[in-house]
Parts: structure tokens; C-alpha cells; sequence
């Protein structure tokens, strides 16, 4: 071996040491090896099947119910999963039925938390109940009331602000599946708005995203949470506004 190429081994391979990204990746010639053709189109199926996988709501609420966390199992307008990947907008809304539920809920200017499956069910499926204990140990030192936590279906970040609106919650949190990439199919992402209603955009919210074991862990992201609903609350703004305060 070359010391030129002995170099360039070495370098590629202390980068790999920072990054679980798709970097410095082998080749034959001027092509990629076939070790990472075949590692592209593994981490290609895994993030197509995290799409589609079907997720066991009943599960998490079980686990919720287990640590004392009360959850209620609510829906999308997207009545399957074909409907809410060609309909984005159908995963936005609670549909009639939910509404109904939710509407029945006593606490008003509350903090409201929605654990929605989003583009990886697998994520919600495998951190959802670990990060929402997590987070409600951290949350009720803030001294306000808690709704049962909302499960929804089908739901897309936008889902927070059609509870948050029937709810008259002060604080929507949404826990989502991330889209997932080629590097982890298992990234969740939170969502945090303050006073959300129908009118609400991306604009009014701030993001906690690559939650996964190989990223932001489940304890970083619940105090990071903890930290903005702080600040939201101390100047009564949230979105891309609280970044300047």
C-alpha cells in the first residue's frame, strides 16, 4: 500500500469516528465498492420500511399506564396510511370522533403532549413511552397542569396545533418519527409551541430533532425542552422569534 493511500485510509477512518453521516466511503476505481453500494441500498429498505411499518399504539399507552402517565388514543383525518403520505395536510387534523374526546378534557391553559407516529412509527415505537417519562419528570417542576398524553395516528407536527386549539393549551409538545434518512430510521423529533391554534406555522414553533441512541439522547432532549418552555413562558414568544432572546 501506497503511503499516499495509507493516509487517506487513516483520515477516512478517524471521520468516521465523529459522524454516523454517510462520509468518506470506499471505492473501487472511480466507483463506489461494493460493500457500500450494498450498505446504501440496506439503509435505502430500512428507511422505506420504517415508513409503512405499523405501529402498536396500545403497546406504548400500556407502558405509559405502567409508570402512572394516563394517554387517550386519538386520529388523523387520514384514515390510512396510502391517505397520509399522498395527503399531508389529512395528518394535520384530529378527525371528528377525536375531537369529541378531546373536547371531554378538563384542563385549560395546560401543557398538552402528542406522541404521533409521523414518517417512522419504528422510532415512536421503540422510544416514544422511554422519552415522554423522561420528559414529564423534567416538566412538572414547572408547576402547571398536564393533559393526558395524546397518541395520535397518522399525525404530522401540525396535529399539536388542532389539540392545542380544542384543548386551549398554553403549551403543545409533539413528539414525532422523523423522516427517516439513510444513516437511522429511529431519529424522533420534538415540537414545541406556545398558545397553538389552527393559525399556528412552523414559524411559531421550535424544533428538537435527531433523538435517537446514536444522537441526542432522551435525557439531552427532555431537559432542551424544559430549558424553551422556560423561555417561551419568561417572554411569552415562541418560534423563530425566542432564538434572539
Amino acid at each position: 500500500m501506497s503511503i499516499k493511500k495509507a493516509d487517506s485510509l487513516l483520515q477516512r477512518n478517524e471521520l468516521k469516528k465523529f459522524t454516523t453521516a454517510r462520509v468518506a466511503l470506499k471505492t473501487s476505481g472511480v466507483s463506489l465498492s461494493t460493500e457500500e453500494v450494498l450498505a446504501f441500498r440496506l439503509a435505502h429498505a430500512r428507511a422505506v420500511d420504517a415508513v409503512w411499518t405499523e405501529w402498536n399504539r396500545t403497546k406504548i399507552s400500556d407502558e405509559l399506564k405502567l409508570v402512572g402517565i394516563e394517554s387517550l388514543l386519538v386520529d388523523s383525518e387520514a384514515s390510512n396510511r396510502i391517505h397520509y403520505v399522498q395527503n399531508p395536510q389529512s395528518g394535520c387534523i384530529v378527525n371528528e370522533q377525536s375531537q369529541s374526546t378531546i373536547q371531554s378534557l378538563k384542563y385549560e391553559n395546560a401543557i398538552s403532549i402528542i406522541l404521533a407516529d409521523g414518517l417512522s412509527p419504528i422510532a415512536v415505537q421503540e422510544q416514544g413511552s422511554k422519552l415522554i417519562t423522561c420528559l414529564l419528570e423534567n416538566l412538572r417542576s414547572l408547576a402547571m397542569n398536564i393533559n393526558p398524553v395524546f397518541i395520535c395516528n397518522n399525525g404530522r407536527v401540525a396535529i399539536g396545533d388542532s389539540i392545542g386549539e380544542i384543548t386551549k393549551s398554553k403549551i403543545a409538545i409533539v413528539i414525532i418519527g422523523e423522516r427517516p434518512g439513510l444513516t437511522t430510521p429511529q431519529s424522533l423529533g420534538m415540537y414545541i409551541t406556545l398558545h397553538p391554534t389552527s393559525l399556528s406555522t412552523n414559524a411559531n414553533r421550535n424544533c428538537i430533532s435527531n433523538i435517537h441512541p446514536k444522537g441526542l439522547s432522551i435525557e439531552q432532549a427532555s431537559n432542551e425542552c424544559k430549558q424553551l418552555i422556560e423561555k417561551m413562558l419568561t417572554h411569552n414568544i415562541s418560534g423563530y422569534q425566542l432564538n434572539s432572546k
